[in-house]
């Protein structure tokens, strides 16, 4: 078994060229945010258990509130090192390890002073030594070694495995010891701060770079001339991501926004993790041939490809499963999230083809155009939500959320084709047969859930999850047999690049 494993190692390490470390890479990703999202999961199914949505919400806010100092404050230098043509950026790092430092202290003072203004703003006075906590967090992660941004720019995932999972891992068992002994949010708050410390404890063992105390101006400049859109695309990602959670934190109440928070996270998991592994792959890929339109353009269309052929049948999944998955898993007090995940999984599908569009607009040095179209989404919430909120609820705001990212798809078509030299029909045909094959799985599951199975059980559960994946695998079977659409070849391409 040792012996396996070390051959499947050196196998994901093997380099060559940038399409099979791209491959190499993304299965990399795909083991950090499985591994990730597998021990996230878990962290939550079991303190949904032994903690209220009450709870869950409080450290919704506290999230909340330091999300927004983050991405307010965010300096964009990491993914302009990544950008960088030059392999070797070890010259910028003290620059931006002294920058992140002096971000870190400040979202960690004005956390600690704007906690009790924000706890009366949500209504919740609990909620005020929680912000102060967390927001010790960024500060921690901020004097972490600024080389790990070496692992996404050379592809060294594996690293990155290292660093992602063992931090999650400590969050896991520090959290779940905590809330059996003490039935408290504090245990959600020591999970996360024990996490962060970790990670910054690892950061220096796995790179071999020691950061100084030095600064210089000119490539500070240099990296904000590149960070200043990401900065800018950061703030409306917030507003648009995270401004309907400010909002149901405000509108309704700690416990609503606890089942809203729960509900996206269960409902875009999957879907959200693989265009994440994709996407992050995509980005220093896609940069290294950012000059060879022929290449930017095929690397585009096989993320594209690979993202919704997995992803649309895992959010098409959740909804049909919902009304299974929140009694069984969650328990009888989350019902109220069934509704409201059944929406978010339209939007993670959504989401499924959005991500890809990011590392183009990234990899040519255009992130402005990924800033203009968030604000646009930005607009159409702001409209929107409150009526929505209004008329329909919780449900109503999820449905805001998909409505503003509907709007922008076209928007995200025009200008990757143009980038890319592409042609509309053929990013619509690696789209649609995933697309009708996961409605179509989708539709089965419902009927069957509906007119044939008994009340909700965890063989039910089963039985739908297993049904889905037959019914999707046969359909894409059906239509590359018919139509000749890919996706055995896909399979078969992905195995021949490791």
């Amino acid at each position: 078994m040792i012996e396996l494993l070390r051959t499947v190692y050196e196998r994901l390490t093997a380099g060559g060229s940038t399409a099979e470390q791209a491959i190499q890479s993304g299965i990399w990703v795909a083991g950090i945010n499985v591994a990730d999202r597998i021990l996230q999961l878990l962290k939550v199914v079991i303190l949904a258990r032994l903690l209220s949505p009450a709870a869950f919400g409080l450290l919704g806010i506290a999230l909340l509130a330091i999300a927004a100092l983050r991405q307010f404050s965010k300096l964009g230098f990491d993914e302009a090192l990544i950008q960088h043509e030059d392999d070797d950026v070890d010259a910028y790092l003290n620059t931006a390890w002294v920058m992140k430092i002096i971000r870190g202290l400040g979202i960690a003072l004005v956390a600690f002073l704007a906690a009790p203004y924000l706890a009366v703003f949500f209504g919740e006075p609990q909620a005020e030594p929680i912000i102060r906590v967390v927001g010790i967090s960024p500060l921690i992660l901020s004097l972490q070694n600024p080389a790990v941004m070496y692992f996404q720019k050379n592809l060294n995932f594996h690293k990155e495995f290292v660093y992602q999972v063992g931090g999650r891992l400590v969050d896991l068992t520090v959290a779940v010891v905590i809330a059996l002994i003490f039935r408290s949010v504090w245990a959600l708050v020591a999970g996360i701060v024990a996490m962060n410390f970790v990670k910054f404890v690892i950061s220096y063992g796995i790179h071999e770079y020691r950061p100084n105390i030095e600064f210089n101006l000119a490539y500070g400049k240099e990296m904000f001339g590149f960070g200043k859109w990401l900065l800018v695309s950061a703030i409306l990602v917030f507003l648009y991501g995270q401004g309907d959670d400010a909002f149901v934190g405000w509108f309704f109440a700690a416990s609503s926004l606890g089942v809203y928070q729960l509900a996206y996270r269960f409902s875009n998991a999957p879907a959200t993790e693989v265009t994440h592994v994709i996407s992050r792959v995509a980005f220093p890929t896609l940069s290294k041939v950012q000059n060879d339109t022929e290449k930017l353009r095929e690397g585009f269309r096989r993320a594209v490809q690979l993202s919704t052929t997995v992803a649309f049948p895992m959010a098409a999944g959740i909804a049909a499963v919902a009304p299974q998955f929140v009694p069984v898993v969650l328990g009888d007090q989350w019902r109220a999230a069934i509704p409201v995940m059944q929406v978010l999984a339209v939007w993670g599908g959504i989401r499924a083809f959005g991500a890809n569009v990011g590392p183009v607009y990234k990899s040519i040095g255009r992130p402005d155009i990924e800033a203009r179209i968030q604000a646009l989404k930005v607009v159409t919430i702001i409209i929107l939500i409150y009526p929505a909120a209004e008329w329909f609820g919780l449900p109503g705001v999820a449905s805001a959320i998909v409505m503003s990212s509907t709007i922008s798809l076209p928007l995200h078509f025009h200008y990757v084709l143009s980038i890319t030299q592409g042609q509309a029909i053929e990013l619509l045909k690696l789209i649609v047969y995933p697309l009708v094959s996961s409605i179509g799985m989708a539709g089965s599951v419902i009927v069957l859930d509906t007119y044939v199975l008994v009340g909700t059980s965890m063989l039910n559960l089963v039985s739908l999850i297993i049904l889905g994946i037959i019914l999707y695998f046969a359909l894409m079977i059906f239509f590359e047999y018919i139509l000749d659409a890919e996706f055995t070849q896909l399979y078969h391409l992905v195995v021949q690049r490791i």
